[in-house]
């Protein structure tokens, strides 16, 4: 039995209804659904995909390939170009995704001008599980974004507009393998590289919160080959000789007879076909060209489409040893007990471990816009025979009464001369007190003072001895609660 079941509506028309096939029996293809209890599961990871190209293809991702060859060896899917023009391979995951989520991809592949390798999630109609053009979340590795194994560019699109291709970003070399993150929230989307089985952190991160897909959408993965050039973007579209679709893009330098990729033309179908894929095309004029045997309908939405022109690259390879999608939920939870209240004792205790404020329950709260210890570079500046050196003067910018997060004010010097030292303190940055006795600095000996945070203003003063210095280090800091 198959996915998808076939209903009549309230007016007896037929209409497709998303299911899955499990057992014999027919589930709604929703993500977090769960078949066995008849219920949709709140759980922090909704659903986990993995394919490491151990068994067919063909049971995991929906296949279209036109003039490439695609092979499948130890667990490694290996994409070959070839050298036609317009030739394309791609892949889109059966599974459908919700946003946040989480996406790897180990690529391997070189570069050449004139094709592209893009990893994208887009958005579907839920009903028919295909794709709507209206969403997309895209990494490009091709040679028509960059010639370059240490480059990448990436674009998001929302609303169907067309995608916002960012430009060229420096990734980890994808020379050899190496690891590519997608990460698109409800308020900003994440783009990573890194090593394969490394101690190495991510060594590239970008963010983008324009144009983002839309988190209510429900998506697909799909990996694409492409023979193709650079993007160029599309600004009308309009139904041109004999009825065809014919589209504005700023001297596009296709000629007739030229096979060009359309994508993400919203708002126009090629009769009640959406309009993505290849075409012949006519060229009308510089700026101006028509697909050949397409029917216009609809209406152009201004800011969406984009084409590519089929082209020829050198033969290249893009080699696939794993692609892993985490679907999460972002759990929220609300304090109804305490809702419109404002007594203290129905607040929840929260503590930031490197946050901006720290709350205790039934307490002031206390402020910690840094929780780290900080500290200060006073001077490195040999001194003359005599002179006295007084440092910056340091604020914990707190009033006296209220909490704050400093428990230490130190001072630390090293000369090869010897000298004293000495703490001062204030409560109004004017009027200052010794908060230590003169302290002797021995020639070549480090000299530390500490005292606490008693006081708003701190500062070091530091007296050389009756000879020159030719080498000296003053510090101070502060250490925290």
């Amino acid at each position: 039995m198959a996915d998808n079941l076939q209903v009549r509506d309230t007016n007896g028309a037929l209409v497709t209804m998303r299911t899955r096939e499990i057992g014999g029996v027919h589930y709604p293809a929703q993500a977090g659904y769960d078949a066995t209890d008849d219920m949709l599961k709140v759980k922090s990871l909704q659903k986990k995909f993995r394919d490491t190209f151990g068994g067919s293809v063909a049971d995991k991702w929906d296949v279209a390939n036109s003039g490439m060859t695609a092979t499948q060896s130890a667990g490694v899917l290996t994409i070959t170009s070839g050298v036609t023009p317009g030739a394309f391979y791609e892949i889109a995951t059966k599974e459908t995704f919700t946003v946040p989520c989480r996406i790897m991809i180990a690529a391997l592949n070189a570069r050449h001008a004139n094709n592209h390798h893009i990893f994208e999630l887009f958005s579907v109609d839920p009903a028919t599980g295909l794709d709507d053009g209206k969403n997309t979340l895209q990494i490009d590795i091709g040679g028509a974004a960059s010639a370059t194994v240490t480059q990448m560019k990436y674009a998001t699109q929302g609303s169907g507009l067309a995608p916002l291709e960012s430009a060229v970003a420096t990734i980890l070399t994808t020379a050899a393998y190496s690891i590519l993150e997608m990460e698109p929230c409800s308020d900003e989307a994440y783009f990573h590289s890194r090593a394969v089985d490394s101690t190495a952190a991510r060594s590239n991160s970008y963010v983008r919160h324009m144009s983002l897909p839309d988190p209510n959408a429900l998506y697909k993965f799909r990996i694409r080959s492409m023979n193709h050039a650079a993007w160029k973007l599309i600004t009308n579209a309009v139904a041109g000789t004999g009825g065809v679709i014919r589209l504005t893009c700023a001297a596009h330098g296709f000629a007739t007879g030229n096979t060009v990729w359309v994508e993400a033309l919203n708002g126009v179908r090629n009769g009640a076909a959406m309009v993505r894929g290849n075409y012949i095309v006519t060229s009308v004029d510089a700026n101006t060209f028509e697909l050949q045997a397409t029917s216009f309908a609809g209406a152009y939405v201004a800011g969406s489409g984009r084409a590519a022109l089929g082209a020829a690259p050198t033969t290249v390879n893009l080699a696939l040893q794993f692609v892993s999608i985490q679907d999460y939920a972002e759990l929220t939870a609300e304090i109804t007990a305490g809702r419109g209240q404002i007594v203290a004792g129905q607040s929840m205790g929260v503590q930031t471990v490197a946050g901006s404020l720290v709350t205790l329950s039934g307490t002031n709260p206390v402020n910690a816009t840094a929780q780290d210890n900080v500290f200060y570079n006073e001077s490195v500046v040999a001194q003359a025979a005599s002179a006295t050196l007084t440092g910056t003067t340091r604020d914990t910018a707190v009033a006296a009464g209220s909490a704050q997060r400093y428990g230490a004010f130190n001072a630390f010097a090293f000369a090869d001369q010897p000298g004293t030292m000495r703490i001062e303190v204030s409560n109004d940055n004017v009027t200052w007190r010794r908060a230590t006795v003169d302290t002797a600095v021995a020639a070549n000996t480090p000299a530390l003072l500490k005292i606490p945070v008693m006081t708003r203003y701190h500062r070091v003063v530091y007296v050389n001895g009756a000879t020159l210095q030719t080498a000296f280090m003053l510090n101070t800091a502060y250490t925290a609660n």
